[in-house]
């Protein structure tokens, strides 16, 4: 995701499940869009400077790429990473992820929340 309009549907319209770093946002796409999920990832400038920013993203776009089957299809998906996130090593932030998506699996339908 890109555009700052389909961040801001999501956050407001989606599902959202919270963690200790993460927030996971989710939204299912209309009815009949069986196309791939769209990601989205948000960092503030709380979480540090740019340099741990970035390392925070590429984590995240990995643990996705790696336990995101869930969600691989027909939803539009938001992480949200909270400032403590800078702090934690990736095997934390894969636990974090892995707990929200077992929470959020059996929710997982076309219907919103």
């Amino acid at each position: 995701m890109k555009r700052a309009s389909e961040f801001a549907l999501v956050r407001a319209r989606g599902c959202s499940q919270a963690g200790r770093f993460l927030v996971l946002n989710v939204l299912p796409m209309p009815e009949g869009a069986e196309e791939e999920s769209r990601f989205g990832i948000i960092t503030t400038k709380r979480c540090g400077c740019a340099v741990v920013r970035n390392r925070l993203r590429r984590r995240v776009r990995e643990l996705l790429r790696a336990h995101g089957a869930p969600l691989q299809r027909g939803y539009f998906v938001v992480v949200v990473l909270r400032r403590r996130a800078a702090d934690v090593d990736y095997a934390a932030l894969e636990r974090d992820l892995l707990r929200l998506l077992q929470r959020r699996a059996p929710n997982l339908s076309p219907a919103p929340c």
